[in-house]
């Protein structure tokens, strides 16, 4: 199917604004004096009054810088939608770095992940400002949130692999000093455990480019495949990609550094790579499946049959796993590790219906699990409790937020009209096409499992029996017993939980019909 081009440098300033963001941020965080200290701001222009915060003009200005870095790209990529859905390819190059240049390039594919990117980019920028209030130092927090919000954006909407390699490095390197953001043992560990996980999917996404253009003489990411033969250097390019991009989707056995980053991080930061950096890894290996090799030379290895395996496996081993524990950002990082292994068994099917069932659990997965991240926030601010176990009649100060995480969780166990539901029948339909029962009664499983480890949180929040003791069973909800947090944490959960099944409820779904145009681009139909 032929495709007109549109040269423009929309994708280019959609990646670069919250880079600029970001280093603005940091500028004011040098601002001298205190000139300023005694001004008040009221919502998103409120400086915190502590002796570790910046003067509150500062405070203004680093809102403002945020608000704009997110805002801004939204707009941009918005403004594509409708060229995009016409059949037009938006393309873009920037002379630097040569003789490859700096290249962008924007399908229906590049669309998806773009929107997603932008709106959760959003979503995150307007709940950090209300879960890091207080923070002594959120000049650097939100400075390097947004270099890696920026990077991630520059993953999906690079033109070709050699753009993509430089902004997949550039995420997640600077990734790495949100996870030690406050310094402690803790972080410090793991950021180093990250930090050498970070190295090694660097050292092979570059060695796999590298043959790539070797073999192939081209890094174009608008291709069917490029390669046609089977040879020692196109394993290598593909183990070189597996380990890449499995590593930042948190692939077992590739996904160490996710439980402790998840644990030990700022929940936003957490946040920010369940519901965008992890979607970067996914993203690549679609890319690497159907444009670098093509849906032609599947048919002549069975390399394939090697990651289906590794993919069910990251299921049943992330929905184990989670179960044992009880610490609750923990327990939604082993999650999220299964969660990822059903988008890779996905692409590792390759059918239409696999393929529609990943990459709209892309999506699923971002509204869901974020959801979740955002309930654990809401629970940790506003009790200081990170354990299931004392999570018992919790429903009761948190309403509003446990009401949330109970959407999520039915969500997560794939019931319709939510949104997994869609995901896991494409994904069933797919296992079937290729003769595979075994990879359904897998998915059933995980559901299982999902429900064990979740729905007991949400049935205790509201009919469990307190942590002191007392029967709640008759206990009025009362105001005063509230502790949910303010508006710019709470309407994001909110947000995200209707985003759970809103897209299931009419005739019509917008991000389905969105993947299908995608799985026909991919497929040539």
């Amino acid at each position: 199917m032929s495709q007109e081009i549109l040269i423009s440098l929309i994708p280019f300033w959609a990646t670069i604004v919250p880079i600029i963001a970001g280093v603005a941020i940091f500028l004011t965080g040098i601002r001298p004096g205190r000139a300023f200290s005694n001004i008040e701001y009221d919502g998103l222009l409120e400086s915190d009054p502590t002796e570790h915060q910046p003067p509150a003009l500062v405070g203004v200005l680093r809102n403002l810088f945020l608000l704009l870095g997110a805002i801004i790209p939204f707009a941009l990529v918005l403004y594509m939608y409708p060229l995009v859905r016409e059949g037009m390819v938006v393309v873009g190059r920037i002379d630097v770095l040569p003789p490859l240049g700096l290249n962008f390039q924007v399908d229906i594919f590049s669309l998806y992940m773009g929107l997603l990117f932008t709106f959760f980019g959003l979503i995150i920028v307007i709940y950090s400002i209300g879960y890091m209030k207080g923070d002594p130092l959120p000049q650097r927090f939100f400075g390097f949130l947004m270099l890696v919000y920026g990077g991630s954006l520059g993953v999906v909407l690079a033109g070709d692999l050699f753009s993509l390699f430089l902004f997949f490095e550039f995420m997640s390197i600077v990734y790495f000093v949100l996870v030690v953001h406050n310094s402690t043992a803790e972080q410090v560990a793991a950021g180093v455990k990250f930090l050498f996980m970070t190295i090694l999917a660097g050292v092979a996404l570059f060695l796999a480019v590298v043959i790539t253009y070797r073999d192939t003489g081209s890094l174009a990411l608008d291709s069917p495949g490029l390669f046609n033969d089977i040879t020692s250097f196109s394993l290598l390019a593909f183990l070189g990609f597996l380990i890449a991009f499995g590593t930042k989707s948190a692939m077992f056995p590739l996904h160490f550094w996710a439980p402790d980053a998840y644990t030990f991080a700022p929940l936003p930061a957490a946040l920010l790579s369940s519901a965008i950096m992890l979607k970067t890894g996914v993203y690549g290996l679609v890319r690497v499946f159907y444009n670098v090799f093509g849906v032609e030379f599947w048919g002549t290895v069975a390399w394939d049959n090697v990651l289906i395996v590794i993919a069910a496996f990251t299921i049943l081993f992330g929905s184990t796993i989670a179960i044992a524990q009880d610490d609750i950002i923990r327990r939604l990082a082993y999650s999220g590790i299964a969660q990822m292994g059903y988008i890779i068994l996905g692409i590792a099917i390759l059918t239409p219906y696999a393929l529609t069932g990943a990459v709209y659990h892309i999506m699923a997965h971002a509204f869901m699990k974020g959801g979740m991240f955002l309930c654990a926030g809401s629970i940790i601010k506003g009790t200081g409790n990170r354990s299931i176990r004392k999570m018992k009649g919790i429903g009761y100060q948190l309403p509003i937020t446990m009401l949330a995480f109970t959407i999520t969780a039915i969500t997560a166990v794939g019931m319709p009209p939510f949104n997994l539901f869609l995901a896991k029948w494409h994904l069933s339909l797919g296992a079937l096409e290729i003769n595979q029962p075994v990879l359904v009664l897998i998915l059933l499983i995980s559901s299982l499992l999902n429900a064990a480890y979740y729905l007991p949180i949400a049935y205790n929040a509201f009919f469990g029996e307190s942590a002191d003791g007392a029967d709640i069973h008759h206990r009025d909800f009362k105001i005063s017993n509230f502790k949910e947090p303010g508006a710019l944490m709470l309407a994001p959960i909110i947000v995200l939980a209707i985003g759970c099944f809103i897209f299931g409820l009419p005739v019509y779904n917008l991000p389905l019909d969105i993947v299908q145009s995608i799985t026909s681009l991919l497929y040539g139909f």
